[in-house]
């Protein structure tokens, strides 16, 4: 189709090339599965989401909040088990407050869902779970909160910095400090002393990528 019938100029085109446009906010994520109705439970318990609809043989949409959906699950009993080494998405994030982190870790400690790592990262603080499809899934506190430029620069200045950028914490001590009525920025401080460093593993890429 010519430029012409379209209605878009050469000059207008360019411009199109200059800027991207970001979305308005990450909507949702989907996953196929063999495991569905494991998939199904573990992300109630793990999200707290509820069915927005669900098809036999299909799989169903999800959500936690008032949009008509934030996780879609296929079902696809064709689905082969992840090789470790293969290419893909690494992670999902989800933000937290403090206060909220610290609930939902413990009410998914009684379900049985422990985190297998956990570490201050200088800008955040982050618990890293699996799913039952081993998928990796982050949730974090922001230290900054809304001063987003302040995150950017301590993440930017691990470049030129021998600090060590991430710290592994241990999720029970951790807890104990912010049940006793420790701060964010306490906590963050005291994290990344060491404080809450004792029975968990150096930091080694292996530590993200291990099955």
């Amino acid at each position: 189709m010519s430029k012409q019938i379209m209605g878009t100029s050469q000059n207008e085109e360019s411009r199109f090339d200059e800027t991207g446009i970001p979305p308005i906010q990450l909507h949702h994520i989907g996953l196929k599965t063999a495991r569905f109705e494991e998939m199904r439970v573990f992300y109630h318990t793990f999200l707290n989401v509820h069915p927005v609809l669900e098809i036999d043989g299909f799989g169903g949409f999800y959500t936690f909040d008032l949009a008509h959906h934030r996780l879609a699950i296929f079902d696809d009993p064709t689905c082969t088990e992840q090789i470790p080494t293969s290419v893909g998405m690494h992670h999902v994030a989800f933000l937290y407050s403090l206060d909220d982190l610290m609930r939902v870790y413990q009410r998914l400690k009684h379900k049985d869902i422990l985190p297998f790592m956990a570490a201050n990262h200088g800008s955040h603080t982050s618990f890293y779970y699996r799913d039952p499809d081993n998928n990796m899934l982050e949730l974090l506190i922001d230290h900054y909160g809304s001063g987003l430029r302040k995150g950017q620069e301590v993440l930017h200045a691990f470049q030129t910095s021998s600090y060590p950028p991430v710290i592994m914490i241990n999720p029970e001590t951790y807890l104990a400090a912010w049940q006793a009525g420790a701060t964010l920025m306490e906590l963050h401080e005291r994290s990344y002393a060491g404080e809450f460093a004792e029975g968990v593993p150096s930091f080694s890429p292996g530590n993200m990528n291990a099955h």
